[in-house]
């Protein structure tokens, strides 16, 4: 209780330790705010897979092209996206149609990895911010101590200034500690979504070759 109630202390000061730990608390923030908005995102993005695949394999080796498009239009997200690139140059050679899945793969997966470095930038900075609130801590102690002139300064003053200053390392490492694991948290899920991508674009890709193989005989 000691310690919280001194964070609050310093919250309510207008020392150094007060902007850092507002600086601090606005990294936690943005962080929390990050992995969420990374996390609903991913999740919205996945699809079925194998349902979606069926069907556009029936469709395709049916010869119906518009319902393989209607199929991703009505599928939504990342893979569907990438999909419906490379049906729209069906007709156009193996090398179009990977060019445009291609294309669209890129432009997807800039949005999956959208905002994820934030993340790893907040993991970085917070430690780094809160060395610096430690740092102004112990040369604003020492500079009370050079100013009041005393040699045998007691031992309580010492230890509060202390834990004031350390109080900012520990909170930096609060915030950077969950922004790691979620930083890498989202690279593992982007990572999984890159290999369902090509594993499925692959496959797509070869449907739609061997149909039109198959109608040119």
């Amino acid at each position: 209780m000691d310690t919280i109630s001194n964070i609050s202390s310093l919250f309510q000061s207008g020392s150094n330790w007060n902007i850092i730990l507002i600086i601090i608390a606005a990294c936690s923030v943005l962080s929390i705010t990050v992995f969420f908005e990374r996390f609903f995102h991913l999740r919205n993005a996945e699809i079925d897979t194998n349902t979606f695949i069926i069907a556009l394999r029936k469709a395709i080796q049916e010869g119906n092209i518009v319902e393989a498009t209607q199929i991703c239009e009505q599928t939504g997200g990342t893979i569907a996206n990438i999909v419906k690139a490379g049906i729209a140059r069906h007709n156009r050679g193996k090398e179009q149609i990977e060019g445009a899945m291609e294309t669209a793969g890129l432009i997807e997966i800039a949005q999956l990895e959208k905002n994820a470095k934030i993340l790893s930038v907040i993991a970085y900075i917070a430690p780094l911010i809160g060395l610096l609130g430690t740092v102004l801590g112990f040369i604003q102690a020492f500079a009370e101590m050079r100013m009041s002139g005393l040699v045998d300064i007691s031992a309580t003053r010492i230890g509060e200034a202390m834990e004031y200053a350390l109080i900012t390392t520990a909170a930096g490492l609060v915030v950077a500690i969950p922004s790691v694991i979620a930083y890498n948290y989202i690279v593992s899920r982007v990572d999984a979504f890159i290999l369902e991508i090509q594993t499925t674009a692959s496959e797509i890709v070869d449907l739609l070759v061997y149909r039109d193989e198959e109608y040119t005989y």
